[in-house]
């Protein structure tokens, strides 16, 4: 009776020792849950978008955000990786000269944007604007040869269409003589007209990464 009484005993302790280890382990894992649900939102709350504004310029082009004036050529801070992009230039003073539309980085350090197998764009003088006017740009990767086409006031100009443009380009504005012309590349801001029917707003790639 003796040995029974003993062996119930230290079967009691052993329960014993592996509720309380269960206890442990059980607080352990509910507290590390914790930590990584309150790690996870402030990851969450932290995280946001990066918006599309201007990169590279040159060295006599001034911009307030992305209010471009005096004379050079600006390009966007990120190049076009989507198959279908849209953006817009909103003319803010008409006078002088402009042009928007896409070219390679180095064009930022050129007078001008139209640069033959470097930069492509509807120029002033091809189309009539007033103050206020908003020459919306599409470039559509997705297609062979890729397109990119002009927009005024919402409505196509089909004459203006450039197309097979190869190799990487960022949206890109010329100013200079006084114009004044306002960028908006992801919709941020929201645009005037709303994009056709399979074209966003510049993407980030640090967004997406």
């Amino acid at each position: 009776r003796r040995l029974v009484k003993m062996g119930n005993n230290a079967g009691k302790t052993v329960k014993s020792a592996v509720g309380k280890a269960q206890t442990v382990v059980e607080g352990g894992i509910h507290g590390l849950s914790a930590c990584m649900t309150r790690d996870t939102g402030d990851m969450s709350e932290m995280k946001k978008d990066i918006p599309v504004t201007i990169g590279f310029h040159g060295p006599d082009i001034h911009f307030d955000d992305l209010r471009v004036s005096g004379s050079g050529v600006a390009l966007a801070s990120e190049s076009i990786s989507q198959d279908k992009a849209y953006f817009e230039f909103k003319i803010v003073k008409a006078e002088g000269r402009w042009s928007v539309g896409v070219c390679k980085q180095n064009v930022h350090a050129l007078e001008e944007l139209d640069v033959q197998g470097e930069g492509w764009g509807l120029r002033s003088e091809q189309v009539e604007c007033v103050e206020g006017d908003v020459i919306g740009v599409t470039y559509d990767q997705s297609i062979f040869p890729t397109a990119l086409k002009f927009y005024h006031n919402g409505e196509v100009l089909e004459q203006a269409t450039v197309t097979s443009i190869r190799g990487e380009v960022f949206p890109a504005v010329h100013v200079s003589d006084g114009s004044v012309v306002d960028c908006e590349f992801d919709g941020e801001n929201g645009f005037a007209y709303p994009p056709p029917a399979g074209f966003t707003g510049v993407v980030s790639l640090r967004n997406v990464m």
